[in-house]
């Protein structure tokens, strides 16, 4: 490298340390701040979560600063052995792997990424194993094994489409329009590509979205459509230096120095090119630092420079040959046979076009081969083998013929590509202005709703108008659902889902709007003519006093269903499945007896414990403490005093846990419990006349499917009743579950 370049290189070496965005640092400070204990003085033991934030950290690093992703992988795997924590060490030999990677070392990446594969997979854990997937598949592509890459990217699709996260899918399509590039396969690669960016910009993930644009930008310069790649690669640029991606900003500084040495325009050219040098040098990128020689051997190639194009050129080879980047290899090979052919060398010429032309088969790369045969032909003629010359060049007209038959087909597909896409960004828009119209409208709804049963608890004369009120409200949200309908209707497939959300959210409004009419009214009622009678002296303060406790009762009932209703109006509104956990089902029920100690004394009731220790459940804690409350108090209800309930959990072939609660007390009759869980059943008076809403048990079925469980009840006049639950088994790692009581 001449003294010229070292100089440029060290200038862009001295304005990347300069200038760091404060966006790219904020993640990697705030880690270093909860972490700063811990890396000041590693200790002997780490806690997990630690541990999980080191490797956060190291991932953080990765993009601008991969000798510190590396460092900090290898703290995380030491420390995690030590506690034999398995996901914390696989999660820091995949940011090692990644940075080796990287770095070229690909035999070490691939060791070190396959332990992490086992330990996933020991795991369970299928978000690990697709990303040991795409890890080795990147290897693979890195070493010109496209067909095994290939078959790796597609079992961690597989993956990914069943976990059906947006994002991993977009990574996911990401690197297998990379690798379809790499392959020559253009028209997939672009449909690949566009698959991710829609993703990408669709979830704002910027970074990601500048990955997108630059690997389609590339397969626009592969297609020479050089003035569409000059704008994706612009795109990502613009990004990658507002985040401080270092890695980024030399790559698209790459790319357009490329675009440049095509067009002619090589003053332009070698002032990108050498400021991508200058960052590929500071973080290591050896595949940026071969590549970077090769385009350095190009321009001198192409300014008349022969012997300076052959001293980048084997600096390009000796780099592709020690870190095994076959596709670098084979360009290298190219470059020295056409500088060794235009100093008339022809026999260098010969050895070099010949070695390309070697890997160039091996890889299946049809460009190569058109070049290799036409430098082959060149040095051919220069040794006066004329007629292998004439072979050489037959087969580079028809290889030619060949990519640019493809090219064009090619060229139309990226256009038709790049057309979808609009549609899809344009799409997109609109789904995404639906989608925020109907949140406001539905949380607006979900605030109207809980202040309108404040009200009703508290003022019986606000009753008649708030149910009025209600009522206007749903005429007015029906119109809107049914035009909203009709639109979403002419939307994509995956618009269907929030028609299903707006139908469910007024089936439940005018469920409750039902249960509000029939079952609130009655004790509101009593209390009104109760304190009328006394406004109007009908009845004296001792008649007062005795009929008070009964009008009490009616309201603790109805106060009791209130809380029920609440609860279950939030778990129809929210996304339940979020709130799932692990937890133990004997944490919930030691729980309840203790609360409902006084009323099992009341009636001289027994409890018979069986719930197990181990029984752990895939759901949310408070969902299912409703579903328990509700059952022991039927069974408090409905048992004879001095009489023993009974509870108990199984496990099921099929990985369920059981919980059933059996009284003693009166049972029920057949056409009874045929319609226990169908609908609002009519309450029926507990062994000391305790009375209900009807609705609980409808509530326990609706709470438990929530998290894909089942419940029934097994009953018999006179013999007593018997009701059972069965949820998902959850993970052995489990978090105690607490109630603020």
């Amino acid at each position: 490298m001449k003294p010229a370049f070292v100089f440029l290189i060290t200038l862009n070496l001295i304005g990347a340390q300069l200038f760091a965005g404060p966006k790219a640092r904020l993640q990697e400070d705030s880690l270093k701040k909860l972490l700063a204990p811990t890396l000041r003085d590693p200790p002997q033991k780490a806690s997990k979560v630690d541990i999980d934030r080191i490797n956060k950290l190291a991932d953080s690093y990765f993009e601008s600063y991969p000798d510190s992703a590396l460092f900090y992988g290898t703290m995380a795997v030491n420390l995690a052995k030590k506690i034999d924590y398995q996901k914390g060490t696989a999660d820091g030999l995949m940011q090692q792997a990644t940075v080796y990677t990287f770095k070229g070392d690909y035999k070490i990446a691939s060791v070190t990424f396959n332990s992490a594969l086992a330990i996933y997979k020991q795991l369970n854990n299928n978000y690990g194993i697709s990303e040991a997937y795409l890890g080795l598949g990147r290897v693979e592509d890195f070493l010109g094994n496209y067909a095994a890459a290939i078959k790796l990217f597609n079992k961690a699709l597989d993956l990914r489409i069943k976990s059906n996260n947006q994002m991993d899918l977009a990574d996911c399509y990401a690197i297998m329009g990379i690798t379809y590039d790499n392959k020559g396969e253009y028209s997939k690669a672009l449909d690949y590509d566009f698959k991710s960016l829609v993703i990408d910009l669709a979830r704002k993930n910027d970074l990601a979205a500048a990955d997108n644009y630059c690997n389609i930008g590339v397969v626009m310069q592969e297609l020479e459509l050089y003035d569409k790649a000059y704008i994706y690669f612009n795109n990502a640029l613009v990004i990658w230096r507002r985040d401080n991606d270092r890695q980024g900003i030399s790559t698209a500084y790459q790319n357009i120095g490329e675009i440049l040495l095509a067009q002619k325009k090589y003053r332009q050219a070698i002032g990108y090119l050498n400021k991508a040098s200058a960052i590929f040098n500071v973080i290591g990128d050896q595949e940026g630092v071969s590549l970077m020689y090769n385009d350095f051997g190009l321009y001198h190639y192409y300014t008349d420079h022969p012997d300076s194009a052959i001293y980048y050129f084997n600096l390009s080879l000796k780099s592709a040959v020690k870190n095994k980047i076959r596709n670098n290899k084979a360009h290298a090979y190219l470059g020295l046979a056409m500088a060794y052919n235009r100093q008339k060398d022809y026999h260098s010429a010969l050895d070099n076009a010949t070695q390309a032309q070697n890997i160039a088969n091996a890889i299946g790369s049809i460009n190569i081969k058109a070049d290799a045969a036409l430098q082959l032909s060149a040095a051919l003629g220069g040794l006066a083998q004329f007629k292998d010359a004439y072979v050489a060049h037959l087969r580079y007209t028809t290889l030619t013929d060949s990519l640019k038959k493809d090219a064009n087909i090619q060229k139309l597909i990226a256009s038709n590509r790049e057309i979808d896409f609009q549609n899809a960004l344009s799409a997109g828009r609109d789904r995404q202005h639906q989608l925020d119209a109907y949140y406001a409208e539905q949380n607006a709804f979900s605030r109207r709703t809980i202040i309108a049963f404040g009200i009703f608890s508290l003022f019986m004369s606000v009753m008649v108008g708030v149910y009025y009120n209600a009522k206007r409200k749903q005429q007015q949200i029906n119109v809107l659902l049914t035009a909203k309908n009709v639109e979403v209707l002419s939307q994509k497939t995956d618009l269907n889902i929030q028609a299903d959300k707006l139908n469910e959210l007024n089936i439940l409004k005018d469920r409750l709007i039902g249960v509000l009419a029939h079952d609130l009214r009655a004790p509101l009622s009593t209390l009104h003519g109760l304190f009328a009678l006394m406004t109007e002296k009908d009845i004296n303060y001792q008649e007062f006093i005795e009929m008070a406790p009964s009008v009490f009762s009616k309201l603790e009932s109805t106060s009791d269903f209130l809380d029920t209703l609440l609860f279950w109006i939030n778990s129809q509104v929210d996304n339940v499945a979020q709130t799932a956990k692990s937890f133990c089902l004997c944490d919930l029920v030691e729980l309840e007896l203790k609360m409902l100690d006084g009323q099992l004394a009341q009636k001289s009731l027994n409890v018979k414990n069986n719930v197990r220790q181990g029984d752990i459940v895939l759901a949310d804690p408070s969902s299912i403490r409703i579903v328990i409350h509700n059952l022991l108090t039927n069974a408090i209800k409905f048992s004879r005093k001095g009489t023993t309930i009974h509870m108990a959990t199984y496990s099921t072939d099929d990985g369920y846990r059981v919980f059933s609660i059996k009284d003693e007390g009166m049972g029920m009759a057949e056409t009874q419990l045929s319609s226990l869980f169908k609908s609002k059943v009519n309450s029926t008076l507990g062994t000391d006349n305790e009375i209900g809403t009807g609705m609980g048990l409808l509530f326990c079925k609706d709470l438990v499917e929530k998290y894909g469980g089942k419940i029934w009840a097994k009953s018999a006049k006179g013999e007593g009743t018997e009701l059972f639950f069965m949820l998902p088994a959850g993970s052995d790692v489990v978090d105690k579950v607490l109630f603020i009581q």
